[in-house]
Order: structure tokens, then sequence, then C-alpha cells
């Protein structure tokens, strides 16, 4: 008789055996917490084995930005089939964070599922930018005759699908949110109203695809009950349904995770009168099941943020309790569940966190908005599921809100505070390693509420849109750096280039542009008439030139000599040939020899 032995190694994940052959992600691209990714990035899964590619649907395989929404595409394999590549159908927003989740339905290609999903997170790189954001414009969310109805919370989501920021805004007085949807040039004109039926002061929401239609739609938790409502968006900026589900008292924080790997986003709360956090489980059609509540080992549980801690591929979760001073971070086991991995003290009355790799390690960490301390802590994590003791940054009074963001377009996350009592806006700069510096304020009204980061007017760089939930206004702070393209003005002289007009334009709009005489012999800057001595200069070497935000040159207008005097040029954006452009914010540049530059923004709106 023969004996045959099967040797079968075994390998330890998040606390399951599993057979080193099972099917498992080894690989991902872009990189999980990089900030570099460009809008039109592929997405790519590397696997240990060959994987079944009927497997992969809308369902098994997401792709989420955070402001852009549902993202799909054109699936493809390497040679050997252990390698997806999604190509994808339209490009995420600049300055976005997005969500890759791989559900346990992923098969190999022998029909075994994964046995935990899998997801990760990156951020879109955004173009270079300034930190002094520009107060350009200030939107009033009441109607006419109306009184406080108490601003709070903002989603920037494209609700219509048209490739900009729109607007969703809870009110916590009226009971309700209002709609704003973006006339695509980055503004905001007349809203649309939603009634929350049973809301009782609705602040904290978060955006996703819950019914797995390809719309965006929100959930929005309510502070002084234990509800959630949930908005199934129509794709029109309205909503096909409005429903509230029980978390539990005091619904202050809440994050989408996919916490059991099935596909369909769940919803997580932390409740602050109820001392701890809701698990709402998706029915797998935009429902929601009965909450599963845990504690969090804190008191007045009131903010949480997502994000994987140890890279596993597996969502943990970080809560802020504002009663203890604490953050505390909990491991996902990809089955529903949370462990209880460390805590740290922080300043007085964490009101809301974020999760971001604020120091390039690759490993996200976590920043608080302490509202009575009138501070901001930089936590630290490492891939162990350890915190560090906090980094305390001074603020403006109360502050109730906190965001991160590449800003300055450097490659790392500024960091933003909004302030109630100072009624302001604090900002630090990143300086590469997770030290905040070059602290700046920017004013609100009467109350320094919540920001969102967001390139408002799809120019590349981050933009600022603030709330005043005093004065219930959205405030529009505008970041003004041309975007790769030099817009020095070295010494115009007389030289000018006008706006063009119409701006916007479709598809055609003319550029006008003077030149000055000058003196012969004068190689330095344009001076202003009168000239001493000399003839007069009866030429100059001319370029004007279009590009998009990416820098790249579009057309080129003029490329000769020209004597002085005054010029308009005319620019389509449609024809036959490479002038067929899409909507969306170009630049034009005048040069004139080596003594003036001049860039100016114009918007091409079909």
């Amino acid at each position: 008789m023969k004996f045959f032995v099967l040797f079968i190694t075994l390998i330890l994940f998040n606390g399951y055996l599993i057979a080193d052959d099972s099917l498992r992600v080894i690989n991902v691209f872009p990189v999980p917490q990089s900030i570099s990714a460009e809008p039109s990035t592929t997405i790519e899964v590397q696997f240990n084995i060959r994987v079944d590619p009927t497997s992969f649907t809308d369902t098994t395989f997401m792709v989420w930005g955070r402001w852009s929404g549902v993202h799909k595409g054109t699936l493809d394999f390497n040679s050997i089939g252990t390698i997806a590549y999604l190509f994808l159908d339209k490009d995420f927003f600049y300055g976005e964070w997005v969500t890759v989740s791989l559900s346990k339905g992923i098969k190999d290609a022998m029909g075994n599922n994964l046995s935990f999903g899998y997801a990760w997170n990156f951020w879109i790189v955004t173009t270079e930018g300034t930190l002094d954001l520009t107060r350009t414009a200030i939107i009033e969310v009441r109607e006419n005759g109306e009184g406080q109805i108490q601003t709070y919370g903002t989603y920037a989501g494209d609700f219509n699908g048209d490739g900009w920021s729109d607007f969703f805004v809870p009110n916590e007085i009226s009971n309700d949110v209002r709609v704003f949807m973006n006339d695509n040039i980055g503004n905001y004109g007349d809203f649309t109203i939603f009634k929350i039926i049973g809301g009782s002061r609705p602040s904290t929401n978060e955006g996703m695809d819950f019914n797995m239609d390809g719309i965006i739609d929100v959930a929005v938790g309510n502070s002084t009950n234990n509800m959630v409502t949930v908005f199934i968006g129509d794709g029109t900026g309205g909503f096909s349904s409005i429903q509230n589900y029980a978390a539990d008292e005091g619904v202050r924080g809440l994050s989408v995770i996919d916490v059991n790997g099935d596909g369909f986003m769940d919803i997580v709360t932390a409740n602050r009168n109820a001392n701890n956090v809701s698990i709402l489980i998706n029915n797998g059609d935009g429902s929601f099941a009965s909450p599963v509540n845990f504690d969090a080992n804190g008191n007045g549980e009131t903010a949480c943020a997502a994000a994987d801690v140890n890279g596993d591929g597996i969502m943990d979760l970080y809560v802020g309790a504002k009663n203890s001073n604490e953050l505390i971070l909990f491991m996902g086991d990809g089955n529903g569940g949370f462990t209880f991995s460390s805590k740290v003290t922080v300043g007085t009355g964490p009101w809301m966190i974020t999760a971001g790799d604020v120091n390039n390690d690759g490993v996200p960490d976590v920043v608080s908005a302490n509202s009575g301390s009138s501070n901001l802590s930089v936590v630290f994590a490492d891939a162990n599921g350890n915190l560090s003791a906090p980094v305390n940054y001074s603020t403006g009074s109360f502050p109730i809100a906190i965001d991160l963001g590449d800003i300055d377009g450097d490659g790392d996350l500024e960091v933003v505070t909004s302030n109630f009592f100072t009624a302001d806006y604090t900002m630090y700069e990143n300086d590469g390693t997770g030290n905040y510096i070059n602290r700046r304020n920017f004013d609100a009204n009467s109350a320094g509420s919540c920001v969102v980061l967001h390139d408002r007017d799809n120019d590349g760089d981050m933009d600022m849109t603030g709330i005043d939930e005093v004065d219930d206004l959205l405030i529009l702070f505008t970041n003004d750096k041309a975007v790769r393209v030099d817009d020095e003005n070295i010494s115009p002289g007389m030289f000018s280039l006008s706006q063009n007009y119409p701006n916007p334009f479709n598809p055609s709009t003319k550029i006008k542009f003077t030149i000055p005489t000058l003196p012969s012999g004068q190689a330095g800057s344009p001076q202003s008439p009168p000239y001493q001595g000399g003839e007069a200069k009866q030429a100059w070497f001319i370029q004007l030139v279009v590009y998009d935000i990416l820098g790249k040159e579009i057309a080129t207008l003029v490329n000769k000599e020209l004597p002085p005097g005054e010029y308009e040029v005319d620019f389509s954006a449609s024809g036959e040939d490479k002038f067929t452009l899409p909507s969306g914010i170009y630049f034009y540049q005048l040069r004139a020899g080596d003594s003036f530059v001049q860039t100016k923004k114009m918007i091409l709106l079909r």
C-alpha cells in the first residue's frame, strides 16, 4: 500500500488561516495612499493566480471618485490572466479621494472566491496652485425672506454626470437639504429643496452608489435623533427616493465602507449621545438592515473616518470620541466586524476627523479638529496599527470641521479647519514630511462651519468652498494660479493681452492684444512713452498660443513678427481637425520676444 502525504502551506491573514494557493491580491496600481495618480489613470490589480474574467462585474469590481462618482470602463487581462486592467470611460476630478473595491465575488479560474474583499484608496494629482486663495463669491442658501436654517455639512458630488462638482447642503433647523447645480464655470445659482421627513438637525453626510445603478446617492446623519437618511439619486440632480434608517442616538459621524466584502457599500456612524458606533449593512438594493452597534472604547463618539491602515486590503476605522478627547483605531476583519487596535489622547473635544497619508510613508494617518482647545491634532499611524502621540497646531476658536487636500499641487496634503467663533478657516501648508507650516486664515462672515476642498472650476487646482451656518452662506474661495503654464508678467509696459470675448464661448471667441512702439536697441523691459533716444522698433516677434489645463499646446494662433498696433485673433474650438475640443478651461498666452509674457484663462462651454 502506498501512502501519499499532501502538504498544504497555510498563512495567517487577518486572524484567519487560509491556504497560500487561494486567490488573493498581491499588488495594485495606483499605489495605495499615493497622491500622484492622473485623472485618466488605469486601474490595475494583480492576483497570485489566474482569475475568472466573467466574475468581474460592476458589483464585484467598483471604482469610486468621491466627487466624480462611479467609474466604469473596459476590462482587460494580461496573457496569463493574473492581472486585471480597467481602462476607465471618464476621468477622475483633480484632487479627489478615490476608492477601489473588489468583493468576495471575484473568482479564480477554478471557481474559488476571494476569501476577503479587497479595497484601497489613493488621491488624484492636482496641478500647480497657490495657498493664497481668493474669496470670489458668496451664495445665499436661504430662500427670500427665510430665517436662519443653519447650513452645516456639505458634499460636492457630480449629481447629473456633466463632469462638474455640484453641491449638496444639509440644513439643521429647516430639516432639509438643498442642491446647487454647477453652472459649468464653477459657480452656483438656484437651488432645489428636499425635505427630510422625520429629520432632526441633519448634518454629517457622505456620497456613494448604494444601489449600484451608477448614480451618486448620499447618506445623511441626523444629529439629534437616531436616523440616517439615504437619498437615492436619479442622475439629474434630484432623488428617486428618500428613506430613513435607524442607527443610534446622536448621529454625528458617518463613513461609507463595504464592511463584509459583498460588493455593496455599508454605512458606519459615530453616535455621540449613545456612546457607540453603528454598522448598517446594505441589503444589496440600497436599503439597509437594522444596526449592529458596538462600544468604541471612548466617550461621546462623534466622528469616524475609514482607511486601510495595515495594508491588508480591508478597510479600518478611525473614531473620534469628543467627551474623552481620544482618537481610536479599529481594524476591520472583512466580515462585518472591527477589533480595537489602539487609541491616543488628543486636544479637547475632537469634533471631526479625517484620514490621509500626511507624511508620505504609505500609511493613512488621522487629523482632528479639537473644538475645546482651539487646535488641530495630527496623529501618525504605522502599518501595525500603532498611533503616535499627537502633534498639535493652533487654529481659530472652536474648530468643528477639518479636511485634507493637495492645495498647492506639490504632492502632499494640506490641512484646513473651520473655526466657528472666530468666523474663519485656518490652513496649514505641508512641508512634505507631515510637518505643518505657514499658517493662513481665510474669513467667513459670522461662523466658520465647514469647508470642502474640490476643483470647483475644473482648472486642475484645488478650490475651497466654505459654509457659514449663522448667515447660511456658501463662500467660494478660488485658486487662481495658472496651471502648468507660465503666467509671469515681466514688466508689461504698453503691451496688453485682453480677456477673450465672449467668455465662456462656443464654438469661437476673439482675443485682442496690443504691441507698443519701442526705441531700437532696447533689449530690456518695455518703457512707457515718451521714449528717450533711438529709432522706434519696427516689429516684435509675437507668439499667441492656446494650452489645455495640463500645459499641453492646443493651437498656435500667432507665430511671426508684427509691427506695433492693436490686433484681434479669432479662435475656434470646432472643426474637422485638432481644434475640435471638449468643454473645459483653456489658457492663452502672449509672448513678445524675451520681454513680455502674459497668460489668461478662457472657458469653452458646449
